[in-house]
């Protein structure tokens, strides 16, 4: 059961509609492959269910609300990526009930836990001894291992099927965390990271799914369980999904005075440090912002010779004009001014 200004083009968008295939799913195939973007829609209103059902029954029995009658169609949409060590779903599905007995018919566990991301609608679970009820932005954690029963209410989102080969080192600890709401700084990072993969899928060739399946592994067990050991193997990832954070941060108010680094990790709610670690291989995010504002002053002041340099150092983040160009200058070799004037001539003699 799995579906910024300078974001791709989400990968759902570039790919062509595949009727569901009428078979159960193989949980047991491992290799990657691309996206696919599969859809009961072809099929008649009628039978649009009966395919559904069909196709989850090796995991769970699904069934309809009882104020849904099946025979009135049953939309689902989503697009699903065999990443190897993950398996990435995301896409709207139709009001359902659903309920899964541990051990299925051939006697052998399904050691897979699903990772839930709700973008809208609601979804519900019951266990022997928890209950969960999940709206928009929740991300929370089950087991196939488990009995449970539950409902979802035109779900959007995402749904990662998690092999336990995958994680045999932190198993102990996801078991620990099914079947509550994630919350804290680590678990918002994975989300940002998530949807980020998303439209990054379509162009990745097989080798590169297989890699970002397994860093994907990696970044879920450091954010859900945060033993150090595991924090440490995706450390990588993490800073560079806090860096594209506060990177667009920056990018939207690079003019505001008051952006500091203690302002991004007060808005984004990290560490002071985490932040710092994360801008380490470009300078340090002081510095990070400094250069980007000059840039975008160094554009506009090529652009437009008519405007002041102290009101495009002003627009600029800058209160100081002497203060602008003493950065300026460090930065470029030459002063706001002297640059203008090398415009200029370049314009005229063009």
């Amino acid at each position: 059961m799995q579906p910024d200004d300078n974001a791709p083009v989400s990968a759902a968008k570039l790919l062509e509609q595949v009727p569901l295939p009428r078979e159960p799913r193989d949980i047991r195939d491992i290799a990657p492959a691309p996206p696919r973007l599969f859809t009961t829609r072809p099929y008649p209103p009628s039978e649009q269910f009966e395919v559904w059902k069909t196709r989850m029954a090796s995991l769970i029995d699904v069934a309809p609300p009882e104020s849904h009658r099946p025979e009135h169609g049953f939309e689902v949409e989503y697009l699903t990526c065999n990443m190897a060590d993950v398996v990435f779903t995301s896409g709207r599905f139709a009001a359902q009930t659903f309920a899964r007995a541990a051990a299925p018919l051939q006697g052998a566990p399904i050691d897979i836990w699903w990772l839930f991301r709700v973008r809208a609608g609601e979804a519900r679970f019951e266990t022997v001894d928890r209950r969960i009820h999940a709206g928009p932005g929740a991300m929370f954690l089950i087991s196939l291992d488990d009995d449970f029963r539950g409902s979802i209410t035109n779900y959007d989102g995402l749904v990662l099927a998690l092999p336990r080969r995958s994680f045999t080192g932190v198993a102990d600890q996801l078991n620990d965390a099914c079947n509550i709401l994630l919350s804290g700084n680590l678990v918002e990072l994975l989300t940002d990271y998530l949807d980020r993969l998303e439209t990054r899928l379509i162009l990745m060739s097989p080798e590169e799914l297989r890699q970002a399946g397994r860093a994907t592994a990696q970044m879920i067990a450091a954010c859900i369980q945060l033993s150090s050991d595991r924090l440490e193997q995706a450390r990588g990832a993490i800073e560079s999904v806090l860096f594209e954070r506060a990177r667009l941060y920056i990018e939207t108010h690079l003019g505001d005075f008051d952006l500091t680094p203690d302002r991004i990790a007060q808005q984004l709610r990290i560490s002071r440090s985490a932040l710092y670690r994360a801008f380490e291989s470009v300078g340090g995010v002081a510095g990070y912002i400094l250069r980007k504002r000059l840039r975008a002053a160094h554009a506009e002041l090529v652009a437009s010779t008519d405007r002041q340099v102290q009101e495009i150092a002003y627009r600029h983040g800058f209160k100081l004009a002497s203060d602008f160009t003493r950065a300026f200058r460090r930065e470029f070799g030459v002063s706001p001014r002297e640059m203008r004037e090398r415009a200029r001539r370049r314009s005229t003699a063009g």
